[in-house]
């Protein structure tokens, strides 16, 4: 655009400058104060509610994990007992108090 503005002034003179602010305005190179004001608060708005919305999730993600947390020490227990009960089962094959008199020695 230096090019075209070199070119411009000396040939033309003011009617060239106004021909060269229009030709700016109208590729937007050359925007008025109040619009770029206004898309700098749109920007600023949106970056605002995404930072909300960022932190409202990271919350969601935190109150996820400790639930799980809490669900994993119950799977470990409810896996344990499972465990126990099957070894008993397999230790009571025969029938009877076998089982009970094996847990008793060990």
């Amino acid at each position: 655009m230096d090019g075209f503005t070199a070119f411009l002034t000396p040939t033309l003179g003011a009617g060239g400058v106004i021909i060269l602010v229009v030709l700016m305005v109208l590729r937007g190179a050359l925007v008025p104060r109040p619009t770029v004001d206004m898309v700098v608060q749109a920007k600023d708005r949106q970056i605002e509610m995404l930072q909300a919305l960022a932190d409202g999730r990271q919350e969601m993600i935190d109150i996820q994990q400790a639930q799980l947390d809490m669900l994993m020490g119950t799977a470990q227990t409810t896996n344990r007992v499972l465990d126990a009960v099957g070894e008993a089962a397999r230790l009571n094959r025969g029938g009877g108090g076998r089982a009970l008199d094996q847990a008793q020695e060990g």
